[in-house]
């Protein structure tokens, strides 16, 4: 993997497109292009970079710079000014494109072409993450220059602190919960249970799961609530991009059988719903048990 000095990176709504880039690359010096919207994600991230830097785990130097999110003349002559400024082989200068603006990428991949500087982007490929990084010759070539698996980057704990800042968690809390804690305990390297934004109060989330870089939230129903419309809402809450974003997985895990109504809703918004009748009795059965782990495996799987 290419070692980089310096990375531009531009902010938008979701600040995994930010933190995993920089955590797998790990620059010495961190420039946030941010709009008067996004700053507030730009602060959070340098705050959660700061924390890192206490425990010795990374040291960067942050620098934060507001543009316009849509005028590219102010866009270009803020982004030159950066480069004006700073001493640096273009081929120690990497920009990641992948948040912030169509305007905003479109002028630093100008910028990254007229200097020589290579590029990356943050995508999803199946249920990996991957960082695609490549460099613009000034005659306009695209050359590739590696794809990097981003692997044991990142915790829970920053996943929700780069999202969400300060939180709480507690434990399981009845009988059905605990049944499903026991199957994603084993499954998954990492798994908090009932998380509590501090900035959100009115939300819990049962569970949020982690499997390699990849990171899901979990409700857990029974009862009439196992067949309740209403639970779909708070999912989407919860997991909507200004909360804790488009690269989180979503599950609901009932004691019962969905109606099918409610089971196209949930497809809609991408949230896999895990049907496990068993449980009423106390425990799962075979089948139910390995339902779960399945779809547990195939979401978040690597």
């Amino acid at each position: 993997m290419t070692e980089y000095v310096r990375m531009v990176s531009l902010v938008g709504e979701q600040p995994i497109a930010n933190l995993v880039p920089i955590l797998c690359l790990q620059p010495q010096y961190l420039d946030f292009i941010c709009t008067d919207r996004t700053r507030q994600i730009a602060e959070r991230l340098d705050l959660l970079l700061e924390e890192m830097a206490s425990q010795d785990r990374l040291q960067i130097q942050v620098d934060i710079r507001e543009v316009h999110p849509y005028d590219m003349l102010d866009i270009d002559k803020n982004l030159r000014k950066l480069l004006d400024e700073q001493v640096c082989d273009p081929q120690e200068l990497i920009f990641n494109l992948t948040g912030g603006t169509k305007m905003m990428a479109i002028s630093a991949y100008r910028m990254a072409q007229s200097c020589g500087a290579p590029f990356c982007y943050l995508i999803s490929e199946g249920r990996q993450n991957v960082i695609h990084c490549y460099r613009a010759t000034q005659t306009g070539e695209l050359e590739f220059i590696e794809k990097i698996h981003p692997s044991g980057i990142i915790d829970i704990d920053t996943y929700l602190k780069a999202h969400l800042g300060a939180y709480d968690e507690g434990s399981s809390e009845n009988e059905f919960e605990q049944l499903v804690y026991e199957v994603l305990k084993s499954e998954c390297d990492e798994v908090k249970a009932s998380v509590r934004p501090r900035s959100h109060g009115n939300i819990e989330i049962d569970f949020v799961v982690r499997k390699d870089s990849r990171v899901g939230t979990v409700e857990v129903k029974s009862g009439r609530k196992a067949r309740s419309k209403g639970v779909l809402g708070q999912i989407i809450t919860s997991t909507e991009a200004a909360f804790l974003g488009t690269y989180t997985k979503r599950f609901l895990v009932i004691d019962d059988e969905y109606p099918y109504d409610n089971l196209k809703l949930a497809e809609f918004h991408n949230i896999t719903v895990i049907e496990t009748p068993s449980a009423k009795e106390g425990k799962f059965s075979d089948e139910d048990e390995l339902k779960l782990r399945t779809e547990i495996r195939k979401h978040l799987g690597v």
